[in-house]
């Protein structure tokens, strides 16, 4: 027996589990399909690289007896006040005296009401990530770990890489563009007379000469690191739900091309056509097992993050619906209704993306049972048929990533939500009017 499977006849305890999967997975597959070359931690690279270019990564490199670590807790500390808590507290107090005063129109709260929700969700899924920083790690590794690199079919798994890069890149350029509209070229065209941002600090009149000016400059500075941090933990979990995608498709792809497979492991083995199906076979069952192992820690590390982003979403895309409808003037003040459409779009393609990679493994999972139906295994001896109808049995419950453990994230959800919204915007403007 090699030497790497002596450890396998050791009882199985909860420490040892992950090991003797990627011990099996290193022992079979092998003789199935090659070693890929693709790096997947270049999935969630830029969404790291940018939480560490702002200080605002939430692990720290240096032992806790370190004067390096403190100084990076004490640096995060602050960029958290500043950043989020300061801003943020800033307009909902405005907000709240605005309410208060009685002279408020329903367009005014709304305009500020979703600036404030977009802030508040960029705050809560980094807080909800950094308290979850240990399932993250262990997702990472995952990621990292080579019972995922098993395949002949680098295309997919590339592909599958360079779609979550784009959309990082493509939603940082969409929301920079808004963001630059919002906070330089609006009130640019105004002459800079009011604030990009309303807020009200209590302690002084920010209106106020000797204060104006700073603030203003401070809104512009802290917007690029919110916007960045929130592009940041929006699209690591479509990059972890991309990847599982790709190893989906690659195992249903083995599944529907089990004969040639067979015969690579008859030539390679001297085998007999049984014995190779057997070790094909359970290869793609140890295949399939980590990524069920992988999506259920996906559930686990952004579970809370799908919640805000759902719930969220639909409060953003309503109040700026209102936010639209509420511009007096459209054709005299082009650039804000094309900022607030600009704005709109980008908060709808944030949820059906949630929604559609969600639906997506759920369709691709539902499809592996059926791929494994088109093996050539019918004519095998019986134990070999019994394995492959108890596993097309587990293949079939439905694997679904939910919301709140209750909300499923599916297409259909996007449907309901946009329904929910379009009923709640009717609502705002019926208060308008």
């Amino acid at each position: 027996m090699p030497p790497s499977l002596q450890r396998l006849h050791r009882p199985l305890t909860v420490v040892d589990s992950t090991w003797r999967l990627q011990a099996l997975l290193h022992y079979f597959l092998p003789f199935i399909v090659k070693m890929s070359s693709v790096d997947f931690t270049r999935h969630i690279s830029l969404q790291i690289k940018s939480l560490k270019l702002f200080g605002l990564w939430f692990y720290i490199p240096y032992p806790m007896k370190s004067w390096k670590f403190w100084l990076g807790v004490l640096t995060r500390a602050i960029l958290g006040i500043i950043m989020f808590i300061i801003p943020t507290g800033g307009q909902i107090v405005y907000l709240i005296r605005l309410v208060l005063s009685g002279k408020v129109e329903i367009q005014e709260i709304a305009g500020i009401m979703n600036l404030v929700l977009t802030e508040m969700l960029a705050s809560c899924r980094l807080l909800d990530l950094c308290l979850r920083r240990e399932l993250f790690r262990e997702l990472t590794n995952q990621l990292n770990s080579k019972e995922f690199c098993f395949t002949n079919r680098n295309d997919i798994l590339e592909k599958a890489v360079n779609i979550s890069r784009y959309l990082f890149w493509i939603f940082l350029f969409s929301c920079s563009c808004d963001v630059a509209v919002h906070v330089l070229v609006v009130p640019g065209l105004h002459k800079f007379e009011t604030l990009p941002l309303k807020m009200d600090l209590i302690f002084f009149d920010v209106n106020e000469a000797p204060y104006f000016k700073y603030i203003c400059v401070y809104q512009i500075i802290y917007k690029p690191t919110m916007v960045v941090t929130y592009i940041a933990v929006q699209t690591l979990p479509w990059a972890t739900m991309c990847f599982v995608s790709s190893q989906l498709d690659v195992l249903i792809y083995n599944f529907e091309n089990m004969k040639g497979l067979i015969k690579a492991t008859m030539a390679e083995r001297q085998c007999d056509e049984n014995e190779a199906f057997k070790e094909v076979f359970r290869g793609c069952v140890l295949h399939h097992c980590s990524i069920m192992r992988f999506l259920k820690l996906l559930q686990s590390t952004f579970g809370g993050q799908l919640t805000s982003n759902l719930f969220l979403n639909a409060c953003i895309i309503c109040s700026t619906s209102v936010q639209i409808f509420s511009i007096e003037s459209p054709l005299k003040n082009i650039t804000e209704v094309a900022w607030v459409l600009a704005y709109l779009s980008i908060f709808i393609c944030m949820l059906f993306i949630d929604c559609y990679f969600g639906n997506t493994i759920t369709v691709k999972c539902a499809h592996v049972p059926t791929a494994v139906i088109s093996c050539p295994w019918l004519k095998l001896p019986k134990e070999l048929k019994r394995n492959v109808v108890i596993f097309i049995a587990r293949a079939q419950q439905p694997v679904i990533i939910t919301a709140a453990m209750l909300v499923p994230v599916s297409l259909e959800t996007f449907t309901k939500v946009m329904n929910w919204t379009y009923k709640a915007f009717a609502v705002m403007n019926q208060m308008k009017n």
